[in-house]
């Protein structure tokens, strides 16, 4: 269990520096990021917190999906939720000036977040004790219905996140703030990517932990 722990809160800080990288690319933030860093904007709330009370707001989706199938364990997601929040802000206090002065270079920043992002997420899965929001929503997703994967659910969710991160940012800061090619591409390919990064990171995870591949 301490070695789940472990890789479990190596994944967390993972994806916050994915999600920093995203921000310092200044080409867009990640998709599901994109959501609170536009309130963020608009409410000069810290990103951290945006990020934990909207994460707490998928919970509450998961539980509308599966009703009576949500296992009330999985609540266990709330607290990471604030430690994710801390990470995301100390990623973002430690990236901080960080910047290339050319459009390739800030394509590169974009490259490693969205990298980062993914693995961060396949680290938390093959933890396997929780999951965070985003994820747990697209497995609730894939739980209620047979036919949605869980990467083509986590693509679908972060183009839905996107387009309310638009609508919320042009009806009240008046100008399209954190969203951009950026946040399109990652929207695309995080998903995309999930499984050849989980197919690697698997049977070493399963070394680790001394577990037996399935």
């Amino acid at each position: 269990m301490i070695r789940r722990i472990i890789i479990y809160l190596i994944g967390l800080l993972t994806l916050a520096f994915g999600t920093s990288f995203t921000i310092q690319s200044d080409l867009g933030v990640s998709p599901v990021s994109s959501l609170p860093f536009v309130i963020s904007e608009a409410t000069s709330l810290n990103i951290g917190l945006m990020s934990a009370l909207f994460f707490t707001g998928l919970v509450v989706f998961q539980i509308a999906i599966l009703g009576r199938k949500f296992k009330w364990l999985n609540l266990i997601q709330l607290p990471f939720v604030f430690v994710f929040g801390y990470f995301l802000n100390f990623a973002v206090w430690v990236m901080y000036g960080v910047q290339f002065p050319t459009y390739f270079g800030r394509l590169g920043m974009l490259a490693v977040g969205i990298v980062l992002i993914a693995l961060g997420i396949v680290l938390m899965i093959c933890a396997r004790i929780i999951v965070l929001p985003p994820e747990a929503l697209c497995q609730a997703l894939e739980q209620r219905f047979e036919r949605v994967k869980f990467h083509k659910a986590k693509m679908v969710m972060d183009c839905v996140i996107v387009v309310l991160s638009i609508s919320i940012s042009l009806i009240f800061l008046s100008e399209l703030v954190g969203v951009r090619e950026g946040t399109v591409i990652s929207a695309i390919l995080i998903g995309k990517i999930i499984p050849y990064i989980k197919k690697l990171i698997d049977p070493i995870i399963n070394r680790i932990l001394k577990t037996p591949q399935t």
